[in-house]
């Protein structure tokens, strides 16, 4: 449970008490305290901005095309599909395709056989 007070000398003082996830709240409170702000502080900024512009002031979307635009969402999924087509065809010829291992930090060959060559040096 988080409590936080908010108001202040010209105004008048509402107590807001909610539950977050510990890992959030650390990392907000890293955040704020990095820029010079209280969690409490922050939490007024945010929350201000919600009265003052009658929204959330930030995009939410469960959607990719709602998120990025539908345009940009267009023209990146022409660029997945004409990548998904060459990767395709590399495998049709035997050649391998150039991936990256996000778990090791690595770049690595692909084969067709579904293999992977991590040892890219020139040699």
């Amino acid at each position: 449970m988080c409590t936080i007070a908010t108001g202040g000398d010209n105004m008048t003082e509402a107590r807001l008490n909610i539950r977050i996830d510990a890992d959030v709240k650390a990392k907000a409170e890293d955040v704020f305290q990095q820029l010079g702000l209280t969690m409490s502080s922050g939490i007024n900024i945010f929350l201000s901005k919600v009265a003052a512009e009658k929204r959330i002031p930030f995009q939410l979307s469960l959607e990719r095309a709602s998120a990025i635009g539908y345009d940009t969402y267009l023209f990146e999924q022409a660029a997945v599909n004409l990548v998904r087509e060459e990767i395709a065809e590399y495998g049709k010829k035997g050649k391998p395709v150039a991936r990256f291992d996000d778990v090791m930090k690595k770049p690595y060959l692909q084969y067709p056989d579904g293999h992977r060559e991590y040892n890219l040096e020139e040699q």
